[in-house]
């Protein structure tokens, strides 16, 4: 309830939410255009005579979605703003993103409600922001959301005054109020009575949540060194969130966390008095996941998280970082531990991206949505409609044989395997998953072959469904951290085709999202096919320059051409004017462009992705190996130190929260050691 509304000072916590190396089937790849939902939507708006509203002339899939809705959504910007102090209204922030189950339900349930939607249009300005598009705003505002209500999510509700401060937040709300859970037009009535006839308190609850978010959002200090058993205490840290069941670093939800397998599989490669302990660790969640619902047995790819605590249960949406990070993370354990089925996982999930992600002159789209049509009921949406299927169902497309073993091998019961499923979404539906008490022994070739072909026809069985929606935007930081993916994968597997891939993507980006004349970068391309709307959109981002810096260095390694090294030099440079802060000697992660942004953050804990700073801090040391210059190897150590330095204290505090730092810095020790002998 907003009127029991308490402000929280708590540091903000992170959200919790076949022939080897071949995939059996290989389809002609799908289209974008397979997958792209919203003409249908529009139609159906249009059908039922609404108008668009200011959303129509954006790029951002995410904002196109909710064009049509009843609310009359303003994109973020000075013409908003104006219009709010102007009209003296509070405005109501909405930030999602198009690929989010949630997200959708909200939009169907309370943004297409006549009489919400009505309050809202007298009463707030509305503004909708897509959180890929424009992380800096959903930073700031998901901090704030963390400390008013103790979590974070999205869709994100955000509601601010005319100085764009703060004074309420939430993620999901149900349209209206029941016994158990209060509704989001209880909410919105709430807020404007509170506007009108408490002012003051709006003010003092403002002040209060922007005063915590400045003490939250820069993790920099005086410099300091990191303490000596820094690592020590890492691994520590590590072990006591470490499920030692069924793997993962916490508990129900699980993510993937990509800092933390770098740091393990540094540890095991530095020969660290722990590296036993680091590996056990690694391998079982590694395998857990291969093995999981996480993973897609039938297509490959990853989804973005586990809900239940056995990875068996995924979300569905699958995100394109999320194939790129695990990409990175069994490339890198192959080769300490060179497995047959960890190579055939890695190429099934860079064959899917192939497939299904890549745009067809050679970037990387940015996620497939977790909801989709039920086949068979046009018009209904559910979670997992693509991915889910009935045991008679499997029966019908497959032999005899294939079924007893495919019953066997995945798992699949008659009224469906999946037990944590508190709204009854997936009553009498099996998400395929490798049984947990099937022996760890080889499959016998008779096994082998029912399992290819069983997978051969649910594949071509699904692909008739219709398709998950694809968020056809290209993110300049994650086909970074995808093109870092193919090039480490052509290394730990000697795969040129796959190094060919990674310099296509860099050749995309340059054509695409970087301006050669002002040596600037964008965040997003999308070619919409809509002569209104220009392609490029909002500026890069830190994480933007960083990670395609990490590529382009990725690719000059294992390439050795040097017009990669050169473009990754002048990107540098850029970054440093952009987005060094001289005062603290680290980096904010976004530019100062925007005078609307409340706060710039600096910060070194990694979340769902690695800390943009750590990997910045990668390049610097990257760069002082390359350089022949023994001026410029010094200058880009001291940048290195120094950023460490800025960050040291905040690491020392919690350092298994800055893994991807530890890992990287653990790495360029171990590097320089070798390099001395």
């Amino acid at each position: 309830m907003l009127l029991t509304l308490s402000v929280s000072d708590s540091a903000i916590a992170e959200d919790s939410r076949d022939e080897a190396g071949k995939n059996p089937a290989s389809p002609e790849p799908v289209t974008a255009e397979q997958h792209l939902q919203r003409p249908a939507v529009e139609a159906g708006a249009v059908k039922d005579g609404r108008r668009p509203n200011d959303l129509i002339n954006e790029s951002s899939p995410y904002l196109l979605q909710h064009a049509y809705n009843r609310v009359n959504w303003h994109a973020w910007g000075e013409a908003a703003f104006e219009k709010a102090r102007k009209e003296n209204k509070p405005i109501f922030l909405s930030i999602g993103y198009s690929t989010c189950h949630w997200c959708h339900v909200m939009a169907a349930e309370s943004f297409d409600n006549k009489k919400i939607a009505d309050f809202l249009n007298s009463y707030f300005v509305c503004i909708k922001v897509d959180r890929e598009q424009r992380p800096d705003i959903d930073a700031v505002y998901l901090a704030a959301t963390r400390i008013i209500s103790g979590y974070g999510g999205w869709p994100m509700n955000v509601f601010l005054d005319n100085q764009l401060r703060p004074f309420h937040a939430a993620t999901y709300y149900p349209p209206f109020s029941s016994v158990t859970k209060t509704g989001f037009y209880e909410v919105i009535t709430q807020i404007q009575l509170l506007w009108k006839e408490q002012p003051e308190l709006i003010d003092q609850l403002a002040s209060k949540v922007t005063e915590i978010i400045a003490q939250h959002i820069d993790d920099t200090s005086q410099a300091v060194k990191l303490s000596e058993d820094v690592y020590t205490r890492a691994l520590a840290q590590i072990e006591e969130i470490y499920d030692d069941e069924t793997g993962g670093f916490s508990a129900a939800p699980k993510f993937p966390r990509p800092g933390i397998f770098a740091f393990l599989n540094q540890q095991i490669i530095n020969q660290s008095i722990n590296k036993q302990a680091a590996r056990k660790m690694l391998n079982k969640t590694l395998d857990a996941m291969a093995a999981g619902g996480i993973y897609d047995q039938l297509a490959g790819g990853f989804h973005r998280y586990s809900v239940d605590e056995y990875w068996q249960l995924p979300h569905f949406e699958k995100m394109l970082y999320t194939q790129a990070l695990m990409v990175l993370a069994y490339s890198d354990y192959y080769q300490l531990d060179a497995r047959d089925d960890y190579r055939a996982l890695v190429f099934a999930t860079l064959e899917f991206v192939m497939q299904e992600m890549r745009s067809p002159d050679g970037g990387f789209y940015s996620a497939l949505d977790a909801d989709s049509e039920i086949s068979g009921k046009p018009g209904e949406h559910a979670e997992g409609a693509y991915y889910l299927w009935q045991s008679a169902e499997l029966k019908k497309i497959l032999t005899d044989d294939e079924f007893a073993f495919t019953k066997n091998y995945f798992s699949i019961q008659d009224n469906g395997n999946i037990f944590t499923d508190p709204s009854e979404e997936f009553a009498n539906l099996n998400v395929l998953h490798v049984d947990d008490a099937r022996p760890t022994t080889p499959l016998t070739t008779q096994q082998n072959n029912l399992l290819i072909s069983s997978r051969e026809k649910l594949i071509a069985y699904r692909r008739q469904r219709p398709k998950p929606h694809l968020d056809d935007k290209i993110i300049t930081a994650w086909n970074g951290m995808m093109i870092s993916a193919f090039c480490r994968a052509s290394v730990a597997f000697d795969n040129k085709d796959f190094l060919r891939l990674a310099e296509q993507g860099l050749v995309f980006i340059r054509k695409n999202l970087y301006d050669n004349t002002a040596q600037t970068l964008f965040r997003q391309y999308r070619n919409q096919h809509r002569v209104n709307n220009p392609a490029q959109s909002a500026e890069a981002t830190l994480a933007d320059y960083a990670w395609l810096i990490y590529s382009l260095l990725e690719v000059y390694q294992a390439g050795a051409n040097k017009r990669w090294l050169q473009w990754a030099l002048e990107l540098q440079k850029k970054q440093q004017e952009l987005f060094f802060d001289k005062s603290s000697q680290a980096y904010f992660e976004s530019s100062a462009s925007d005078a609307n942004i409340l706060f710039r953050s600096k910060t070194i804990y990694d979340g769902a992705l690695p800390a943009a700073n750590a990997i910045t801090l990668s390049n610097l040391r990257s760069f002082a190996l390359l350089s022949e210059s023994v001026v410029e190897k010094n200058r880009y150590n001291a940048q290195a130190e120094a950023l460490i330095g800025s960050f040291a204290e905040t690491i020392n505090h919690n350092p298994s929260a800055a893994a991807m730092l530890l890992a990287i810095e653990s790495r360029a020790a171990k590097t320089m050691s070798t390099l001395k002998k």
